[in-house]
């Protein structure tokens, strides 16, 4: 089974000295050219440009396994993301105990919920109701929240 190797790695912490961001990239599949140094270097330029820091709420709609959110995760950003394969929402949790991941739909988060902010690090499948993902990007926004979307399939210089 692809999903495999997460859960032997968040168990032992050693699949052929891979680590877990390593697994979770593979895992979600769109980052085929970068390191991880390249991916953690890719992450931290989002959020530069977004300004914002430890603590701050990051949604991400269509999350995968979550390879975009564990560096965030592990420098205190509260995470949390929606994505519909069930099992690649299983590893981001296995992965990031204490955030918050949902299998659905994009439009299936609680606006009740609101988010500092709300990206999709991984651009939207499919043909793209462009209201649609602004309303997803909007609506689950905190007051001065900042959504974004890459309004294209893999949002990442480096997805294939």
């Amino acid at each position: 089974m692809r999903h495999g190797p997460i859960a032997e790695v968040l168990a032992t912490g050693n699949v052929h000295h891979r680590s877990p961001l390593e697994v979770l990239m593979d895992a979600d599949g769109t980052i085929v050219a970068a390191t991880e140094a390249e991916w953690r270097d890719f992450v931290e330029h989002v959020v530069e440009t977004l300004d914002v820091g430890p603590g701050t709420g990051v949604w991400d709609v269509g999350c995968g396994a979550g390879a975009f959110l564990y560096p965030l995760w592990e420098n205190g950003y509260v995470i949390g993301g929606t994505d519909e394969a069930a099992a690649l929402v299983d590893a981001a949790r296995a992965a990031m105990p204490e955030g918050v991941f949902g299998a659905g739909a994009p439009t299936s988060l609680d606006p009740a919920n609101p988010w500092d902010v709300v990206l999709a690090s991984r651009g939207f499948r499919g043909p793209a109701d462009v209201a649609a993902v602004r309303s997803v990007l909007t609506r689950d926004c905190s007051p001065g929240c900042r959504g974004r979307g890459s309004g294209r399939s893999g949002s990442s210089p480096t997805s294939g």
